[in-house]
């Protein structure tokens, strides 16, 4: 049995508690809400769950309080799945306090945590080095709660979007340097520098979408472009939601097509709750979801004995 503690009060929390709530073998603590943060960080569950927010700033302290308690912890946090990006010093450390205490930290979701960083890892494997990667993903983003949104700046005033995201409180969607840097750190490669763009989609004055760049360079040339873009309507904007990844490598060019495109909130439920397993049989510190074993769901059954097929 897996003792498995949910924090969050959004659509993020409730949908991983409802998948894990399937599962005899779990049993599971939430979600809770966030004035009940400090006693569900505490409990001392096989698995602390933190579906709250972006920012690893935010989170760092619930992280700790788990990792002290014992608990393994698994983050949705966009900016903790490769937190050396953010802030070195605070990962560092508790990727310390984790391996001193014997447990595992995993920031991971759909996105950071797999479209852009551990499903091209996996196409990788069946090619050589690359030398250009390129990810992009058209998101419907009208399933998201009002919370997130405004963090997205889809429904605000142009005039509004601009200053927000000068301000910091609006992000468009976040984690793309950190799953750059995850591929990056898989293969080897060193990235110079990441640049940055945004530009909203406006209709009669509001924002209804937005266009997002992230360009990763190499030795001076582009080795990752990641774009994302996100719109309230995407039907009536002739958009159609779904992924691509490019690569180019010593091979044949490749180029995967996911279409439709993976579900915003059913993909990231489900890449949290089919993590559980992996978190809890991970070596300890804090890891990345490329060194950690493809996430997958499971069923109750022990796995049956290896047997020849005739």
């Amino acid at each position: 049995m897996i003792d498995v503690a949910v924090i969050g009060d959004g659509q993020l929390a409730r949908g991983v508690a409802s998948r894990l709530s399937t599962r005899a073998d779990v049993h599971l603590r939430g979600p809770a809400p966030r004035e009940l943060i400090p006693v569900v960080v505490g409990s001392g569950a096989d698995v602390v769950v933190i579906a709250t927010t972006t920012r690893l700033a935010d989170v760092a302290g619930h992280i700790e309080d788990a990792v002290r308690a014992g608990s393994n912890v698994l983050v949705s946090a966009e900016e903790c799945a490769y937190p050396w990006a953010v802030d070195a010093d605070l990962a560092g450390r508790l990727d310390g306090l984790a391996l001193q205490n014997g447990v595992t930290i995993l920031g991971c979701g759909l996105n950071p945590g797999f479209v852009f960083d551990a499903l091209v890892l996996t196409l990788l494997g069946a090619g050589g080095l690359p030398t250009y990667i390129s990810v992009e993903r058209t998101v419907d983003v009208s399933a998201f709660g009002p919370a997130v949104r405004a963090r997205l700046g889809v429904g605000v005033p142009e005039t509004e979007f601009a200053q927000g995201i000068g301000e910091g409180s609006i992000l468009g969607h976040a984690g793309f340097p950190q799953s750059m840097a995850i591929v990056a750190d898989a293969l080897g490669v060193v990235i110079d520098t990441i640049t940055t763009s945004i530009r909203p989609t406006v209709e009669a004055g509001l924002t209804v979408g937005f266009v997002q760049e992230y360009v990763a360079l190499v030795a001076g040339d582009e080795w990752f472009r990641a774009r994302f873009v996100g719109h309230l309507r995407p039907g009536t904007a002739g958009l159609s939601p779904h992924d691509v990844i490019e690569i180019v490598s010593d091979g044949a060019p490749l180029r995967c097509t996911v279409d439709p495109g993976i579900g915003s909130q059913a993909g990231s439920q489900a890449l949290i709750a089919n993590s559980i397993d992996r978190v809890v049989s991970a070596p300890p510190g804090w890891r990345t979801v490329a060194e950690l074993e493809a996430a997958h769901p499971r069923t109750d059954n022990p796995s049956p004995p290896r047997t020849p097929i005739r």
